[in-house]
């Protein structure tokens, strides 16, 4: 093994500059390539489901809620123990439905610090450079507006540096003790060995207020 490093070192290291700099953006590729299969398309997957869930459990809560209105108007107007035990069957439900989103939705970075947070670990790292950090505008989790109670809010960060200060970045974003949620990420080499991220990760909020940043 050791002798066919070397032999591959010595061919590298016969190759003219050119060669050597498009054998090096090969193997950035190649290695851009193994991380978005390996790291962040499972974590896209993972956030596409938890936020359907989300949507679908909020849609069923906001059905039940509409039931437990009629069946109130019902009570009032003609109290009968039927009704009665239904009522309080879908309320329990309502209640249970609630807690799940609760659960999902507890320990995760709050919408006011999610661009600090993005900053803050920035601040630790070595040699990159802050483009831009912008706030999102917020959007309802799942298709209609007036049936939701929850809202996703993405922050968007553009950094310029090396590709291992890059990575480092990522691998300490990921690291954090905080829910949150990645959304998108791209990754070009501009001007090798310097290269651009473009990063958007987003929290989920009750309120669908702006957040700052």
């Amino acid at each position: 093994m050791k002798e066919r490093w070397l032999v591959l070192c010595d061919h590298f290291a016969n190759r003219s500059m050119r060669e050597k700099v498009l054998i090096v953006l090969s193997g950035l590729v190649v290695i851009c390539l193994l991380i978005q299969t390996v790291l962040i398309d499972p974590l896209f997957q993972k956030n596409k489901l938890i936020e359907q869930r989300i949507a679908e459990a909020t849609k069923v809560n906001r059905g039940l809620m509409s039931e437990i209105n009629l069946l109130q108007k019902q009570l009032s107007a003609n109290p009968d123990i039927e009704v009665d035990k239904q009522f309080d069957s879908l309320q329990q439900q309502s209640q249970q439905l609630s807690m799940t989103i609760s659960q999902v939705i507890d320990g995760m970075v709050s919408p006011s610090q999610m661009a600090k947070l993005l900053e803050s670990v920035l601040a630790n790292g070595k040699k990159l450079n802050l483009v831009s950090l912008t706030s999102l505008p917020a959007k309802p989790v799942g298709t209609n507006k007036a049936d939701n109670s929850y809202y996703i809010h993405p922050v968007r960060i553009e950094l310029t540096g090396q590709y291992f200060a890059i990575q480092s970045y990522l691998s300490a974003l990921e690291s954090l003790p905080v829910k949150y949620y990645w959304h998108s990420l791209k990754y070009t080499v501009e001007d090798y060995p310097q290269a651009r991220l473009i990063l958007v990760v987003y929290t989920i909020g009750s309120r669908e207020e702006f957040i700052g940043g």
